[in-house]
């Protein structure tokens, strides 16, 4: 009791903050969206499971810092790759984002602020957004946090494994993000400039020396790994080049990715965007490019625009920082405002009405929060340098409420201080200094509520796309449909769209429709090769085999070899395959299941239709190859099974055809067909009439009008 008792504040904070976050994340995982990560969140979620089921060191230097993917690859592993399960855990961290805040706020102020600072992080609507989430943020404010709190708690500590441990933390918010980097010199001057001054110079440099090595020790693996996997230096990830540009050149605005060189649409994933980039940068080099070189060249492009063009960098330099410092939350991945429609709690802790909440009310009490402590200002310095050194990283690159994110808890805390002492000035009735108080928050609100140049806008075009991209994953394309035709509305211009928009309404059945979309596309983009394969497989639909040969093959020529995905390529060829077999073209369709095979290498549906294809074809040495090559990358499902016992049957190899077809029925306990070759499998072997009849009797028990298993269930009762 006397714990719970001294340390009741913290503990409320901890609580509310967690039990924020999970009630919230009940609340989305109703949506049916909420299985469906997109964009950010859904490549940290593939190369988390890529680093499980795949390879641990992966390929390549890291594009971005890994320590995050890492951290959900081990909540992946112990959840059994549960979404829902490992947002839980994962905002289990905020609890003790949550605790750092409240004991740096207690330390530099009093407990109330800590109470307060707590409270109002724990009810922040936009941390509370973006924790939820497979996202960076939620790992890297809790380092920032729990440095910081070390850094300004510890100051006075001459313990050299004080400063080694507070080194390792601020290490691993290095690789979780490296911008970070830029700042800790700025804190290590500043730890420097308060050793006692009556130590020698290397006695006051130990401190930031025994951080420097801390931080050095974390990045030091990542740099190992990235020069033995690539040969070539990258001190943690390749991304900082092109991130760079992005935020400087001739068409950045500040907001969202754009560049000349490549058009970063709707459709192009993150798995297509380091590609499209690294051979965007190939093609103005002349020359093959590595990743590392890569990033360099994008480097020196965006150096070569701030020197050449001064006049328009220092232009998206202030309007970066106009976005920075306004009310409103720019989202890159979703809009963050529009989200509102799946949680009732988190609609009430984030708005843009006419106080854009939460940023809109705290930057504004920020500043009060300035004013009123200024008294404090010299023990405040270190929360003051990592805000205003923290603030390029942001400017030079994209302004974000992602990006904004590690400003936050030291934005609450000066801005808690100043809610609690504006209370006692109230309570002592100081009415000049309230009165000043109270017209730098009025000022603060009206400028930092306003909207300035582009910001403020809502894409419902890509609201609506993503949306009905995550329905097709569902499988319900009644509401992708929807979804689609509302991005339409908005954009009616993307082949993209308006070839998602065919595909649902074609696994609908809506051929007509799907057909009229088809063309539609092609007439925006007469090279765009989805919408030739897709056009192909309404053809096949209607028996014109012929000509759905002739679109797979336009869809062939067309298709993007550098960025597309090579899975997509191997379903061409699978149907492509499908149409020759179906024209009893046997050769040709054999030629293009080899082919789906080479070109797509991972995609388990190419090993398993093409051993089906082999082995009707009674080629059975392929057949047997194809399944236990594919059995290397994935599992079989039940049908893959049943078709491979089912070449075992056609070989009279009932021993094996017996194993697949168990095997069949494990994964598909009602799969009638697979019983009934069991049952024939087990006559023609000479089993007891009692087996013969047990799977004829399963086989009619799941479907009583199966013709085959009839038919064989009287021949026996003859």
């Amino acid at each position: 009791m006397e714990f719970l008792t001294k340390n009741k504040n913290v503990l409320i904070v901890i609580a509310l903050a967690i039990i924020i976050r999970i009630i919230y994340l009940i609340e989305l995982s109703n949506h049916p969206g909420f299985t469906v990560p997109m964009v950010d969140e859904k490549w940290h979620w593939l190369w988390a499971n890529e680093i499980l089921d795949k390879s641990f060191w992966g390929n390549g230097a890291y594009f971005r810092a890994p320590f995050y993917p890492y951290f959900l690859a081990f909540l992946s592993f112990i959840t059994g790759s549960s979404i829902f399960w490992a947002k839980f855990l994962q905002i289990l961290l905020c609890g003790g984002t949550a605790y750092y805040i409240f004991k740096l706020s207690a330390h530099l102020f009093n407990q109330k602020v800590g109470l307060v600072a707590g409270i109002i992080y724990a009810l922040y609507g936009t941390l509370l957004y973006y924790e939820a989430m497979f996202l960076i943020p939620v790992l890297f404010v809790f380092f920032l946090s729990w440095g910081m709190y070390r850094l300004i708690v510890y100051q006075e500590s001459s313990s050299l494994k004080t400063w080694f441990i507070t080194g390792i933390i601020f290490g691993l918010a290095t690789i979780s993000r490296p911008n970070i980097l830029l700042v800790l010199p700025v804190l290590a001057i500043w730890l420097f400039f308060i050793s006692d001054k009556t130590l020698s110079i290397l006695n006051r440099i130990k401190k930031p020396a025994l951080v420097f090595i801390g931080v050095v020790l974390m990045i030091l693996p990542v740099t190992i790994r990235n020069v033995i996997v690539t040969n070539e230096f990258t001190l943690l990830s390749t991304q900082g080049g092109i991130n760079f540009y992005i935020g400087n050149n001739p068409v950045a605005n500040g907001l969202s990715m754009k560049m000349p060189e490549v058009d970063l649409n709707e459709s192009l994933s993150w798995k297509q965007f380091i590609p499209a980039t690294i051979s965007a940068a190939q093609k103005e080099k002349g020359m093959a490019l590595t990743e590392a070189e890569a990033s360099s060249f994008w480097t020196a492009k965006a150096v070569d625009f701030i020197i050449n063009n001064p006049g328009k960098f220092l232009e998206l330099v202030w309007k970066k920082s106009v976005y920075l410092v306004s009310g409103f939350e720019n989202s890159d991945n979703s809009d963050i405002y529009h989200e509102r429609g799946k949680s009732y709690l988190y609609s009430a802790l984030l708005w843009n009405y006419v106080v854009r909440f939460p940023f809109g009310l705290l930057f504004p009490l920020f500043i009060v929060g300035i004013y009123i402590t200024r008294k404090d200002f010299k023990k405040l310095l270190p929360l003051y340098l990592f805000v205003l050194a923290y603030i390029p990283t942001i400017v030079l690159f994209l302004v974000t409420a992602r990006h904004r994110l590690p400003l936050i808890p030291f934005l609450i805390i000066i801005a808690a201080a100043g809610i609690i002492k504006a209370v006692d000035l109230l309570k002592q009735k100081k009415r000049r200094s309230l009165f000043i108080c109270g017209i730098i928050l009025l000022l603060s609100l009206v400028l930092f509520n306003r909207e300035y140049y582009l910001e403020g806008g809502s894409n419902q075009f890509q609201i609506h796309f993503n949306a009905g991209i995550k329905y097709d994953n569902l499988e319900d394309y009644s509401a992708s449909e929807k979804e689609y035709l509302k991005a339409d509305e908005y954009f009616p211009y993307s082949a993209s769209l308006i070839t998602n928009l065919g595909y649902s309404q074609f696994m609908q059945g809506k051929l007509i429709k799907a057909e009229n979309n088809y063309n539609r596309a092609l007439k925006i983009d007469a090279e765009f090769y989805r919408a030739y394969n897709n056009l192909g497989l309404i053809l096949y639909e209607k028996n014109l085999s012929d000509s759905a040969i002739k679109l797979y093959n336009l869809a062939l020529n067309n298709f993007d070899y550098e960025l597309a995905d090579k899975d997509e390529l191997g379903l061409i060829y699978i149907n492509i395959a499908e149409a020759y077999e179906k024209t009893e073209q046997y050769e040709l369709s054999g030629e293009a299941y080899k082919n789906a095979v080479n070109s797509a290498p991972l995609m388990v549906e190419t090993y398993f239709k093409g051993a089906a294809f082999f082995a009707r074809r009674g080629l059975f040495e392929y057949t047997d190859s194809l399944f236990t090559r594919g059995r290397k990358i994935g599992d079989l499902k039940a049908n893959d099974y049943f078709n491979w016992g089912l070449s075992y049957v056609q070989r009279q190899n009932y021993p094996a055809a017996f194993l697949a077809l168990r095997r069949a029925i494990f994964r598909d306990t009602t799969l009638y067909q697979a019983y009934y070759l069991m049952a024939v499998s087990h006559l023609q072997s000479d089993s007891p009439l009692d087996t013969v009849d047990y799977y004829i009797e399963r086989s009619l028990h799941f479907n009583p009008q199966y013709l085959p298993a009839l038919e064989f269930y009287n021949q026996l009762n003859q």
